[in-house]
């Protein structure tokens, strides 16, 4: 959503640019009073010639004490709007030759340390009306001397024009300011259930950038405080070095730079806390000497977090491309904007917000890599939670399985300990000792069963198999063949793995065995169903009871009558894999006074 404002924004930037623009001053020219100290009589009888031509109507003087005399001619009859941009400068002087007195000069002031009431316009640039009942060429002087860089740009316009020009400016100051401040409030929202340390560092940026643009744009005099001009000089000044302040603090977090990297470190740190100790300096009118070290510093650490930003997309950390952009959309806008404030680079309304707007695609770069970096943190810590779930689910089965191994090894321990204590060793007994055998081997074997199924490593080995063949095989391996009656087709031969399939068919017939009731017939049928394979095996409803549809599959599930027989409540579990190992499926049908289970392959 974002990113379409952005768009929006920028095409309302073409828009503007596809206008007819406004007409720059072509015969501007500047002459430099480095002490300040010239007056108009003396700048006027001047050489025309001592002044530097600005054909583009800009100029950029740099951070300097000096005064600034700029000379430009007016042929236009009616009235016409002389708008002088950036709404920061200090003091501006218009002189106009007095129609009155031949030589003199008319003198008119502007700047923010006048309260608006004594400007001509009520507005947040600079604006001189100026009117000529003719065409006659009329020759002007300007006068400039201001605290911050000393940056001019200067245009022409009608009224009409002035208020189509200035409303699209204004429009697309206000719209990234609202951003801005939309993206504080959606941050703030995601760090009341996030928590995280970063988004404070974050939303202080975002709202110390959102108070910097008001100044700097002219919006806190215009809006907020027209009487008091000092209220907004104090207002940029701390402005501008806050935000300097929590771009450091704010990246060396985004950069995971901690005190095992000691040089970053204290780099960053250091960069942090000196704009907080310059301060005071700057607002005691040191700033024009303070300023420019600040820069040139800051276009430093950009470069370096361009490099961070770099390795980090390497390493394709999360949000890392976004990252990648925001640095160096920002060193862009960093580098225009010191190119013009340093007196390099002339130009107008978009150069000296040059900052701003690299600044606002800049931060809504940081909320998308802080978004994509967030998703990342709650994802891993999902998984963790669901990784720890698993963990204990995995420590309560281990817990079932030792408690039933414990008793089943404890059960068949005793009968052999019984049997062997019995002399002599009758027929019966001898039996006893080898059913507790052969279950405690039924336990081990199916334990080691369900261990190499979790594990991954059985495969299957396709070959034809006769159905019937196996199917009577595995009747008369069983614990009571007599008890089983087998419904068989007269001939099936499918193609799967019969040793799978006979561990299926075991522990089906074994568990029927087992639970069903005493002396009821245990049905094992076996028939085809178009292309598939069916084995049903069912139990009239013995002792134990019908099994739980819900968990009759789970591993060491057993019903709590079932535990009165030898068991690992691994078998049903085993079969379940199997068959969906082998592309098949294993249903339980409950019904009234039968147990029914159903193999499909």
């Amino acid at each position: 959503m974002y990113f379409r404002i952005f768009i929006s924004l920028l095409i309302t930037l073409a828009s503007f640019g596809a206008r007819a623009a406004p007409t720059p001053l072509s015969d501007l020219a500047v002459l430099t009073d480095k002490a300040g100290t010239l007056t108009i009589a003396a700048v006027s009888a001047t050489d025309p010639a001592q002044f530097k031509p600005l054909p583009s109507g800009g100029f950029a003087g740099g951070f300097s004490r000096s005064a600034f005399w700029f000379r430009f001619t007016v042929a236009r009859a009616g009235e016409t709007w002389l708008d002088i941009q950036p709404p920061v400068l200090d003091d501006l002087r218009l002189f106009e030759p007095d129609p009155q007195h031949a030589g003199a000069w008319l003198e008119r002031r502007a700047g923010d340390t006048l309260p608006f009431a004594v400007r001509e316009v009520p507005y947040r640039s600079f604006v001189f009306k100026l009117r000529h009942a003719d065409a006659t060429p009329h020759t002007y002087y300007l006068r400039l001397a201001t605290t911050s860089s000393a940056v001019l740009s200067a245009r022409l316009m009608t009224p009409d024009d002035f208020i189509a020009t200035t409303t699209t400016e204004s429009n697309l100051l206000m719209a990234s300011l609202a951003l801005v401040l939309a993206l504080a409030l959606l941050s703030i929202n995601s760090w009341a259930w996030s928590r995280n340390s970063l988004t404070p560092w974050f939303v202080a940026t975002l709202l110390i950038f959102a108070g910097h643009l008001m100044g700097s744009s002219g919006f806190l005099q215009q809006y907020l405080f027209p009487s008091t001009p000092q209220v907004s000089f104090y207002w940029v000044g701390a402005f501008t070095f806050l935000l300097i302040s929590s771009n450091y603090g704010l990246y060396r977090r985004l950069f995971g730079v901690g005190r095992e990297r000691p040089v970053l470190y204290w780099l960053y740190e250091t960069n942090c806390w000196l704009p907080l100790l310059a301060m005071p300096l700057a607002l005691m009118g040191w700033q024009t000497e303070i300023l420019p070290l600040f820069l040139n510093v800051s276009v430093l650490m950009t470069g370096v977090g361009c490099i961070l930003a770099v390795k980090q997309w390497r390493r394709g950390a999360p949000g890392s491309g976004a990252m990648l952009l925001a640095n160096f959309v920002s060193l862009a806008g960093l580098l225009v904007f010191m190119l013009h404030a340093l007196g390099l680079l002339a130009g107008g309304f978009f150069v000296w917000h040059s900052l701003q707007f690299a600044s606002l695609g800049s931060v809504l770069a940081l909320y998308v890599a802080m978004g994509a970096r967030y998703r990342s943190v709650s994802d891993a810590r999902v998984k963790a939670e669901e990784d720890a779930r698993h963990e204990h689910e995995e420590r309560v089965r281990q817990g079932q399985f030792l408690a039933m191994l414990a008793h089943e090894l404890r059960t068949s321990l005793t009968v052999l300990r019984m049997a062997i204590g019995s002399q002599p060793m009758l027929p019966k007994t001898i039996a006893k000792a080898e059913r507790a055998m052969n279950s405690m081997g039924e336990v081990i074997d199916q334990s080691v069963q369900a261990e190499t199924l979790a594990d991954g490593q059985v495969t299957i080995e396709k070959m034809p198999c006769d159905m019937v063949v196996l199917v009577q095989a595995v009747i008369a391996d069983s614990r009571d063949p007599a008890r089983i009656h087998a419904n068989l087709a007269a001939a099936l031969t499918r193609e799967t793995d019969g040793r799978l399939l006979r561990i299926i068919l075991s522990n089906l017939i074994d568990n029927a065995l087992k639970y069903g009731s005493v002396g009821e017939l245990v049905e094992v049928d076996l028939f085809a169903q178009g292309p598939n394979l069916c084995l049903a095996v069912s139990n009239a409803i013995g002792y134990a009871g019908a099994p739980n549809p819900q968990h009759v599959f789970e591993k060491y599930y057993r019903a709590p009558q079932a535990h009165a027989f030898t068991g690992s409540g691994l078998g049903l579990h085993i079969a379940l894999a199997l068959a969906r190992l082998m592309g098949g499926e294993l249903h339980y049908q409950p019904s009234v006074d039968r147990v029914v289970f159903e193999l499909r392959l």
